[in-house]
């Protein structure tokens, strides 16, 4: 096989909106600079068969940005737009590509596509004779079950201030599993050319106080692994939509320096263990659907309307989370605009034994666990906030339970089982192609 990496610091030298949280202006400094780093991969040199995974330090894409960027870097490369991978490591302090909680910054994004695009044709340049090889690691310290069950049954996120006394405990698990695809020169194996890896998390440890842009805990890994390994280190968020960090602890920078190392520790370990395997080759699949929109009910839109009738739609800034202001306004947008099917877009890297499925948003661990212990493949990790977004994804179970992602999700309580059937169907097909063409499983 073939690979090539390359980096671009896509840091905006002017104030922006910061998306993740709901500020109250634009941004003070740069803590720390932010990237977008490519790694594309193929069979040959030709670019018809290669694909293109592209890590990009802002919390979310929506999908014509990532349309934009795939069909530019087709165009300037060559290699299909259907083959690239476009995915918001999901930093709460990085400016708003997206514009959730705050004004989107239209002229960044704009600059941002055209970026994208020159950092895919570097790395399909750099392309050269590579072997690859895949391996998973643990870390338990970052990442938290979210969701907690008081003892009078309402669901608390961990981080509201709530007596610890009446926490009954966590409604689920976290995954720990942390997924490393190690690619090294073919000529000089001691040599790195990429590291790409792989955990479910919410890069949010600076709150909404903060107004320094950084790439939060993620982008401290990668300076890490770069600096240790050589090469590129790629993060990929997994499936993350029901965890977080620690809420009420370690919010500050030696948080972001404690939880940077210790993601580090756990990929450097997994891959000094794997051994390249000379055999391995890119191989890609994709399907499209669409989850069907949310529907809000006359209850929510009539506790909607005595909420707007007391703030006239006007939303305070938070640290954390939201209040009943911006979910008021959330539910008025949804009434007026009616259920809107959402469209999905999935597609499927697989090398060797291992798998990259992505997805255009925020899927609750417990599906991603699902589709990862179901997969054919050896090892399986999702892409999460890739090539769009179409928001939380919960489980149906969540869903009744209530909480902050149920209340402001576009979808509705089919998402979970659609999205698992669509995403090991492609799986499999993916995995039986694979055997077709004799790569080892």
């Amino acid at each position: 096989m073939r690979a090539g990496a390359a980096r671009i610091d896509i840091t905006p030298r002017d104030p922006v909106w910061m998306d993740g949280m709901i500020r109250s202006h634009t941004s003070e400094g740069i803590h720390d600079p932010l990237y977008a780093r490519a790694l594309v991969v193929s069979d040959r040199r030709s670019a018809q068969d290669a694909f293109a995974l592209v890590s990009v330090d802002v919390c979310v894409l929506d999908e014509e940005t990532t349309r934009a960027v795939r069909q530019g870097a087709e165009a300037r490369t060559g290699i299909p737009a259907r083959n690239i991978i476009v995915a918001a490591t999901h930093t709460h302090s990085g400016p708003s590509a997206h514009g959730i909680f705050t004004p989107r910054e239209s002229a960044y994004v704009q600059d941002l596509v055209a970026q994208l695009v020159d950092v895919v044709a570097a790395a399909a340049a750099a392309r050269e004779p590579a072997i690859a090889g895949s391996g998973s690691g643990r870390e338990t310290t970052i990442s938290h079950y979210r969701r907690l069950l008081a003892d009078d049954g309402h669901v608390v996120m961990n981080w509201e201030p709530f007596p610890p006394a009446r926490i009954v405990g966590p409604l689920g698990a976290a995954d720990p599993e942390v997924g490393v695809v190690k690619l090294v020169s073919a000529s000089d194996t001691a040599r790195t050319i990429a590291t790409l890896f792989n955990h479910a998390g919410h890069p949010n440890i600076l709150s909404g106080d903060n107004y320094l842009l950084s790439a939060d805990y993620p982008g401290r890994t990668s300076q890490l692994l770069e600096e240790h390994a050589g090469g590129l280190a790629l993060f990929f968020n997994g499936a993350e939509g029901s965890v977080d960090i620690d809420g009420l602890r370690h919010r500050d920078w030696q948080g972001w320096e404690t939880a940077g190392r210790a993601l580090a520790a756990s990929v450097r370990e997994t891959a000094d263990a794997i051994v390249p395997d000379a055999s391995t080759t890119p191989r890609g699949h994709s399907v499209h659907y669409v989850l069907e929109g949310r529907r809000i009910t006359d209850a929510e839109w009539a506790w909607a309307q005595g909420v707007l009738e007391q703030t006239g739609g006007d939303v305070q800034p938070m640290s954390d989370g939201i209040g009943d202001d911006y979910k008021a306004l959330f539910y008025k947008r949804l009434r007026l605009r009616g259920p809107r099917d959402m469209p999905v877009e999935q597609i499927c890297v697989a090398m060797g034994d291992c798998a990259l499925l992505s997805f255009p948003g925020e899927l609750y661990t417990e599906i991603g666990r699902a589709i990862k212990a179901a997969s054919p493949f050896a090892r399986t990790y999702i892409i999460g906030l890739a090539n769009g977004y179409v928001g939380y994804i919960p489980t149906a179970d969540a869903i009744e339970k209530g909480g902050y992602a149920e209340d402001t999700r576009w979808v509705d309580a089919t998402a979970e089982q659609a999205v698992i059937r669509q995403s090991l169907a492609l799986l499999s097909t993916a995995h039986a192609a694979s055997k077709r063409k004799g790569v080892p499983q």
